[in-house]
């Protein structure tokens, strides 16, 4: 075996591999979604009533075009891969600041163009505002993703589009399938506890016979079910879930592709920005799939744009508790102190443990209270909350610049 076999045996590593595996599975599980997601613009629900239910148009081009997205960044990242693999890696200049001024542009340019959309028939205006929703929720991660990138020497598509499609092909699928075992689980706790009551059983099959009225009065079944369950019992067990247990396990699993970058000995930096990549993924996986459920004909401008803003503020929580775990992470692969680690990890779950509470109370509110202007203070929070967050992640990349800067020891984590 001469040298240069020797060095092409050295292109590629067991991380590659399984980058290149999880990626082709991510491609076709993304097609299959997109398939599932046509074939139900052909069929519809018969109810036991005879009624027929079928899927908003909306609701289903933005189900596809979720699965087209996913579909995208895991064609980048096995292209990539195979690339490395076979000896061609492409170094690429990282890129300027005028990314930072298109990203904004294309951002104005989506909610433009969505209020534009008032003048179009319902239907027309349901179809374009799903369309705008994925650009909506992209644009806005893209952006907080450059700025992030600024500790960066390098840009490196292969390891970004991997970390993104490990992050919402495994570790988001993992999470949410733990937080609903946990959420079955207290919900059974909770249900056992009032079964033996005749109002409760006669007010759930009611919900059962008459699904909608969830929708048509929610107030009148909240104000029922205080009735038998008292309302501190209740935002109590809501907090405990909502607040306490989905930002923790959120929290411990969403970085999980930044642990498996062990093997390549990244510098704290180098797991900054994966960390930032891993809260990218989940932010992306979350928003687009919860924008989208709520694609209705009837949805307006107002509503949609305050979806979009509120999503805008959730993925700089994900993308901003990522990198400081991130960052955590890097430093204790070179001092092996756990406690800086522990610390981080507790700092991510009360950022996000304090977002969750405050969206809580602001949906409550408007329920429990007739004084409207009682509800207003959760969203004074928030706006607060992601103002401090904001200021948090700007310092945090200047922190990661600057220790970057006056590094001396060799640096540039291989995609």
């Amino acid at each position: 075996m001469n040298l240069d076999q020797q060095a092409k045996a050295k292109y590629y590593d067991r991380i590659d591999i399984a980058q290149l595996a999880v990626s082709i599975l991510v491609f076709f599980l993304s097609l299959i979604w997109m398939g599932l997601a046509g074939l139900a613009a052909f069929g519809q629900v018969t109810m036991d009533d005879g009624t027929t239910f079928a899927l908003e148009p909306g609701m289903l081009i933005s189900l596809a075009l979720v699965g087209l997205v996913f579909l995208v960044i895991a064609f980048v990242s096995i292209v990539t891969t195979i690339q490395k693999i076979t000896g061609n890696a492409r170094i690429l200049k990282p890129v300027g600041e005028k990314a930072l001024i298109w990203s904004i542009a294309g951002l104005l340019l989506v909610f433009g163009l969505a209020a534009l959309t008032g003048l179009a028939a319902p239907e027309v205006k349901a179809i374009t505002l799903a369309v705008l929703a994925i650009p909506g929720i992209a644009i806005p991660i893209l952006l907080l993703l450059q700025v992030g990138s600024r500790s960066q020497r390098e840009a490196n598509l292969k390891r970004d589009s991997g970390i993104l499609t490990v992050s919402f092909g495994i570790s988001t699928p993992y999470i949410v399938l733990v937080e609903v075992l946990v959420f079955l689980i207290l919900a059974m706790m909770l249900f056992s506890r009032l079964f033996g009551n005749p109002e409760f059983l006669e007010l759930f099959n009611t919900i059962l016979s008459n699904p909608e009225s969830l929708q048509n009065d929610p107030a009148r079944l909240f104000s029922e079910f205080e009735t038998m369950f008292s309302l501190s019992n209740l935002l109590g067990w809501l907090l405990l879930v909502v607040a306490g247990i989905m930002p923790l396990v959120e929290e411990l699993f969403k970085t999980i592709g930044v642990w498996l970058l062990k093997v390549r000995n990244p510098d704290p930096a180098e797991s900054f920005r994966a960390g930032l990549l891993s809260g990218a993924g989940f932010a992306l996986f979350e928003g687009l799939l919860s924008v989208s459920s709520l694609q209705q004909s009837a949805i307006g401008y107002g509503e949609w744009a305050g979806l979009i803003l509120g999503r805008f503020g959730g993925s700089l929580l994900h993308i901003l508790a990522g990198g400081i775990v991130g960052l955590a992470i890097g430093k204790y692969w070179q001092n092996r102190k756990v406690g800086y680690l522990l610390l981080s990890y507790l700092a991510a779950w009360l950022l996000h443990a304090a977002w969750n509470a405050l969206a809580v109370f602001g949906g409550v509110n408007p329920l429990i209270n007739e004084r409207q202007v009682q509800a207003v203070w959760p969203y004074i929070g928030l706006a607060l909350l992601f103002l401090g967050m904001l200021f948090t992640f700007l310092r945090l990349v200047k922190k990661v610049q600057n220790v970057r800067d006056l590094s001396t020891f060799p640096i540039g984590l291989e995609g």
